[in-house]
């Protein structure tokens, strides 16, 4: 009997340990990667935004704002509100000039890590209805934001790159 009650608060405990624990790992992984984000919006000059590698293939500054885009969209499946004056329908087409995308990109990353945060576990297996097929759940958004959000930022490393842009956490001193 002293086994077993040892056991049952040790599974007690460990289920207290973990509440929360994605939301944690998630939006530190999201922090991470805003934090990256947005340097790469300070280092690329302005006159850079409009570069693309080749016609039909999204520039820098269509990047960024697919990001913000896509930062909103997953926040709001996540319960959070779109900010007053954000227009999703022509959000990316509306975000030209490098401030105008810093300051969006800076709120849109403050969303979606917000409503990460704010995520009760047990809503982690509530259905949420995407754009596209298959089955989803809020913990499905929450992890594909946080790919999403790597996956642009990989590809801004490489414009950057192709620009001879050096990221500013790889510079040497």
């Amino acid at each position: 009997m002293k086994k077993l009650l040892t056991f049952a608060v040790l599974l007690i405990s460990l289920q207290a340990f973990t509440q929360g624990q994605l939301q944690k790992e998630a939006s530190g992984n999201l922090s991470y990667s805003s934090g990256q984000v947005m340097q790469l919006a300070q280092a690329i000059p302005a006159d850079k935004y409009a570069w693309a590698p080749q016609a039909g293939v999204r520039s820098i500054a269509e990047v960024f704002a697919h990001i913000v885009s896509a930062n909103y969209f997953f926040a709001s499946k996540l319960g959070a509100k779109i900010p007053e004056g954000v227009k999703m329908e022509t959000i990316e087409k509306d975000l030209k000039t490098k401030d105008a995308i810093a300051a969006a990109l800076k709120q849109s990353y403050e969303s979606i890590i917000g409503a990460v945060k704010n995520l009760k576990d047990g809503d982690l297996a509530k259905k949420v209805e995407f754009p596209f097929p298959g089955e989803y759940t809020d913990m499905s958004a929450v992890l594909i934001a946080a790919g999403h959000s790597n996956e642009h930022l990989g590809q801004l490393v490489a414009y950057s790159r192709m620009n001879g842009i050096t990221p500013p956490w790889s510079q040497t001193k």
